[in-house]
């Protein structure tokens, strides 16, 4: 008797929680007509409870099918902000990466416990002798405008660690956190501290690190020396157990506004030789959201790393673009951009490329999403939606 009452109050506290529940999250899809048929979906779903968040996105990929799956945890505990991410192959399937994070602040000060652990289907990652993951712990603190970072790792470091799949074709899901080697033992130490004032607006950060084998480097930058033309440096210096380093990293404002002008000063050694030019753009607002944008790239590369975008195709180093916005329904924007992309040689004047998205929303939260594409020899069209609720 006694159990079926604990069930029955469990039922009831279940449905009391699940009604106090709020849902949201949203579906998104693009249909690749051509070169070839193919569609890219995700679905994201999310619940809210008592200050908690819980969700999960689905993302399939043409015919390489259910990818990713990632899960998400997240909320307050007392004076603990917590978060936990999980990330599964599917087509495996197979348990591939999950990052906590655990901050707490007191007095001005953060402390952070980054918790990560690989699945033993990553190459390099999964140590033998214990569990596939590890910690880092990290206190960050004001010091009257000099930010001071603390970090001590146990079979994890705060650099990058990107997960691939492939199939047909190649994707990736990259984390702030590698967990390698792995296993819970000291890894390595790190403090540093930065904007250390000199004079004259030249600051310095300091850092020094050490590992398990001992001491690992000291560091030492001196930032925004200036020049002139707007033309400043910065000197890093690095001291490892066997070698001394010294670079310079020349800096450039540039122009910006109507223009931009992207480049950087050139140094050889340390004499300063000049300036070199990547690229100019330019913009010119005609209305709200309505625009004219001109870009050339005379060094591909420099502007696809400063703009941090993918721009161009193959021989291709100028666009012209096209952007119109309007009214929508339900109190939305449609949005238009077309754009036309140019190589040197070889075309009529030099057109290699032509590209048109739209967004155009039809409900509250639905926005059905339009792209064309049409090179020299070659098309592509995509159609797409996302729906929010």
């Amino acid at each position: 008797m006694k159990v079926r009452l604990w069930l029955l109050l469990l039922l009831c506290a279940s449905g009391l929680a699940w009604g106090q529940m709020t849902f949201s999250g949203s579906s998104s899809a693009t249909v690749n007509l051509l070169p070839t048929v193919n569609i890219d979906t995700g679905l994201t779903l999310q619940g809210e409870f008592g200050g908690w968040r819980v969700g999960g996105t689905a993302e399939f990929f043409g015919t390489d099918g259910y990818v990713w799956q990632t899960f998400d945890i997240g909320g307050r505990f007392g004076p603990l902000n917590v978060e936990w991410t999980f990330l599964f192959g599917p087509l495996a399937p197979a348990f591939l990466y999950t990052l906590g994070t655990t901050k707490l602040v007191i007095g001005g000060i953060e402390f952070t416990l980054y918790s990560a652990y690989v699945g033993p289907t990553i190459p390099g990652h999964f140590f033998s002798g214990g569990p596939s993951g590890g910690t880092v712990a990290v206190v960050k603190h004001d010091l009257g405008g000099m930010p001071l970072t603390l970090a001590v790792g146990f079979g994890a470091r705060l650099t990058d660690c990107t997960i691939t799949y492939t199939g047909i074709g190649t994707y990736t899901k990259t984390y702030p956190v590698d967990p390698c080697p792995g296993g819970l033992q000291f890894t390595y130490f790190e403090l540093e501290v930065e904007k250390i004032p000199f004079c004259c607006g030249v600051t310095f950060d300091v850092g020094f690190s050490f590992t398990k084998a001992g001491f690992d480097f000291v560091g030492l930058t001196v930032k925004s020396i200036p020049i002139c033309l707007g033309i400043s440096f910065d000197t890093v210096i690095t001291f490892t157990t066997t070698s001394k380093s010294v670079e310079i990293v020349p800096k450039w404002q540039g122009i910006e506004g109507c223009l931009t002008v992207y480049g950087d000063a050139v140094f050889v050694g340390s004499a300063w030789q000049g300036i070199e030019i990547y690229g100019f753009k330019v913009r010119c607002e005609l209305a709200e959201c309505n625009y004219l944008e001109f870009l050339t790239a005379f060094n591909v590369g420099k502007i696809e790393e400063i703009l941090d975008e993918d721009i161009f195709q193959g021989p291709e180093f100028e666009y012209l673009r096209l952007g119109f916005c309007g009214p929508g329904c339900c109190g939305e924007k449609y949005t238009l951009a077309l754009t036309a992309y140019f190589q040197p040689t070889g075309t009529l004047f030099g057109i290699r490329r032509f590209q048109a998205e739209a967004g155009i929303p039809v409900m509250a939260n639905f926005t059905l999403n339009l792209e064309l594409g049409v090179t020299v020899g070659a098309a592509s069209l995509a159609v797409g939606w996302t729906f929010t609720f």
